[in-house]
């Protein structure tokens, strides 16, 4: 009577049957490897990606509150000079132009100007 169609482990079945079970084994272990280096793959690419590309951290405003010198008023807001002499943009204010007030702004803005 042959029972090596009934064995559950490989190791008791004979030696061409564990062979192709073992290399069954090692192509689906093959392709699961191949498929997870694809998709680490990815994920590095994206993290380098959203850190190199677009850093995520100027999404973080750095406010400065300073003592600034109006230049120019209209309805949509107040043109002020820095004490570093640059130009920034606040929400609607009520001064007149070459007034000093206190306004607080992102300082991102200046440095983004001294790198143009």
């Amino acid at each position: 009577m042959d029972l090596r169609g009934f064995l559950i482990f490989s190791f008791l079945a004979s030696e061409n049957q564990s062979t192709v079970m073992l290399n069954t084994g090692l192509r689906s272990i093959r392709d699961m490897n191949e498929k997870m280096m694809i998709f680490g793959a990815i994920a590095a690419a994206i993290v380098v990606m959203t850190t190199l590309v677009f850093p995520f951290w100027n999404l973080i405003p750095n406010t400065v509150t300073e003592v600034v010198t109006v230049r120019q008023s209209d309805s949509s807001g107040c043109y002020v000079e820095t004490k570093d002499h640059f130009v920034v943009k606040i929400p609607p204010c009520n001064a007149q132009p070459g007034q000093n007030i206190t306004a607080t702004f992102d300082a991102k803005v200046r440095e983004r100007e001294k790198q143009i």
